[in-house]
């Protein structure tokens, strides 16, 4: 049998789909690998897809011509836009989905998918060998490959923990890979310990719905996908219940038997969302805290409990969750745990995902230290991508922090490394306000393009809509809002005493919106509710836009500077030792990544600015002399 691959892909979750579809998609020859087929594709925490900031990822992951978007449509039960009374930069789609529906059909997508192989198997070792990656299986079995994508997630020596009771594990009760983590030590990658947790599932015919409030999706459901038309309408109704202080009590009376506060887990838990017990601990004062009550999918009856992760003991589980009004007969089907597993140290990373020192081996996802499947499988496509890229020995790409989230999550990694489960926040951009969800394809879309992971269809879609939204713009610009009864009307509400206004400067008032300038401006075409809303966006945050674009170019500018690989930072006179310590570790590719990095002052980037320029006129005149 012929073994040889072009790239190989350790783990089939979130990051692992994305990164064999984009490798295999790209014309290499691509093997994947799980555990357990069965767990392709596998939501062991939340059956949801988006969020804040999240949902962003998603849209960007579709814009260059991912998977996981047009996957969310497919199976989506339940979706709302998040944040719709506050600003365009924090608005952001999430949905629950179908759990099994979703892994179903990510897995036959993997099937289906031509140069692609899907492998049950352990991966065990990994070693370079004459330019090529030699894998080793559980089963003995050898496979090479030119590249080689790690996306183990939680399984790298996964333990789990409930109460007093520990034992090695992956998530969901999947074997766990107590293998690799040796091979990836034996190539001196550095290794850090992290942990997660969910919450338990509960028999949905066992919960009082008539006691919690109820949570509706939109009237009208906004894809992740720009390719997606016409997805349906919410299937489900979500809740939402609340933690009391009789929980408290009970959490602060078997606090000691939290494998967390007896010191039995050692790996780093989520600082964003933390179990019940450390909500409890945290915030003390807080008399409760909401509980989204979630439905796992159609055919099952498992019902999640967002925001009630916990590793505490089953009997002290039991009390908890049968104390949430709505919950008093609660029937547990799965009970709570933590996950303790091992990750990379993201410092030993590049941009491109590939690591530093080991040509052709590549990391993404919770491996990572990431949390969420939005920022792992944002991380498998641009590993996917930038495998099949030096496979081919084209350039590879580098998202920055201007363009994406996703360069942004990236950049975070691989600058400031991780202290605990990352998480994407809005918060994490200084470019929000230009990084919006509505506008992932203008930003991403020829990049996917260039790529060859758009194809025609989406492409001709992608043109139609900018050829709407430009000439909509331009025409607001040049038509004048005249005297009519409805205008009049309008005119009278805001103060307005002109006889007539432009239609973009009317827009610009906070209380007006475009569905106002239609019903007073005849000839105002019929546009769909995106291009409505970024012509809305564009209009109303023209200024405010426009100067984050200005920081954009400033920060390009900088990015311009490259820095030489294996600089020796020790030998720059005035740097501080904190910047050469840092920098040294970090070793960015540029200026504008070196001014990122905690400890590097703005003197230190004149330091760096000036032995550039130094650096450049000695080659000129090295130049001139040969």
């Amino acid at each position: 049998m012929n073994h040889d691959y072009e790239v190989a892909v350790i783990g089939a979750g979130h990051a692992g789909i994305e990164a064999a579809l984009a490798s295999s998609r790209l014309g290499s020859k691509t093997v994947v690998f799980s555990i357990n087929l069965d767990s392709v594709g596998n939501c062991p925490c939340s059956p949801s897809i988006g969020g804040t900031a999240k949902g962003t990822l998603v849209r960007e992951i579709d814009a260059i011509g991912g998977e996981m978007a047009k996957a969310a449509d497919e199976c989506f039960l339940h979706s709302r836009i998040l944040n719709t009374g506050k600003g365009a930069a924090v608005q952001s789609i999430r949905a629950q989905i179908d759990r099994e529906k979703y892994k179903c059909r990510m897995k036959h997508k993997l099937e289906t998918q031509e140069n692609l192989h899907l492998k049950q198997a352990e991966i065990i070792s990994l070693e370079r060998l004459n330019e090529l990656w030699v894998i080793k299986t559980r089963i003995g079995t050898i496979y090479k490959s030119k590249c080689v994508i790690l996306a183990s997630g939680t399984y790298l020596r996964g333990r789990v923990h409930i109460g007093e009771v520990n034992y090695e594990s992956g998530p969901d009760g999947v074997f766990p890979s107590n293998f690799l983590t040796n091979s990836l030590e034996k190539l001196r990658i550095p290794i850090k310990r992290f942990k997660t947790g969910t919450p338990a599932r509960i028999l949905k015919s066992s919960i009082d719905f008539s006691a919690l409030e109820i949570q509706k999706g939109d009237e009208i459901v906004t894809p992740f996908s720009y390719d997606s038309e016409n997805i349906g309408k919410n299937k489900i109704i979500c809740h939402i219940a609340r933690t009391n202080n009789k929980i408290k009590e009970i959490i602060l009376k078997n606090i000691h038997r939290s494998p967390m506060y007896k010191g039995e887990i050692n790996g780093i838990g989520p600082r964003y969302c933390p179990s019940i017990e450390d909500k409890v601990m945290r915030f003390i004062d807080k008399e409760s805290h909401q509980i989204f009550v979630e439905p796992c999918g159609v055919n099952t009856e498992e019902i999640y409990l967002h925001g009630m992760s916990s590793s505490m003991p089953q009997d002290v589980q039991t009390q908890i969750y049968r104390t949430v009004e709505g919950f008093e007969n609660a029937v547990i089907m799965r009970f709570a745990y933590a996950i303790e597993y091992d990750i990379i140290d993201p410092f030993c990373i590049n941009p491109t995902l590939e690591f530093k020192f080991l040509d052709g081996l590549y990391s993404a996802g919770q491996v990572n230290g990431t949390s969420g499947y939005e920022e792992a499988a944002a991380q498998g496509l641009v590993a996917g991508i930038n495998a099949a890229l030096r496979c081919h020995n084209k350039e590879q790409i580098v998202l920055s922090r201007s363009n994406s989230y996703i360069g942004t999550l990236i950049d975070d990694l691989v600058i400031k490394g991780v202290d605990d489960p990352y998480r994407m926040l809005t918060s994490r951009s200084e470019y929000r306000l230009f990084l919006r969800i509505d506008n992932a394809d203008e930003r991403l879309m020829p990049i996917g393009r260039k790529i060859g992971l758009i194809n025609d269809f989406s492409w001709s879609k992608f043109e139609l809509r900018m050829e709407q939204k430009n000439k909509e713009l331009t025409r607001l610009k040049n038509t004048s809002i005249k005297p009519t009864y409805e205008s009049n009307k309008i005119f009278s509400d805001l103060n307005i005493s002109c006889k007539s206004i432009n239609a973009e400067c009317l827009l610009k008032y906070p209380d007006v919106t475009y569905g106002m300038i239609k019903k007073i401006d005849k000839n105002s075409p019929n546009l769909s509710k995106d291009i409505v809303n970024r012509v809305e966006i564009e209009v109303k945050y023209e200024g405010y836009i426009k100067r984050q674009v200005k920081q954009i170019e400033k920060t390009k500018k900088m990015e311009k500077n490259v820095l030489p690989k294996n600089i020796d930072y020790f030998k720059i006179k005035n740097l501080s030792l904190e910047a050469r310590e840092k920098l040294t570790k970090t070793n960015p590719l540029n200026l504008g990544q070196a001014s990122r990095i905690s400890g590097v002052t703005p003197a230190d980037i004149s330091v760096l600015m000036i032995w550039i320029e130094k650096n450049r006129q000695k080659q000129k005149i090295q130049d001139l002399s040969s």
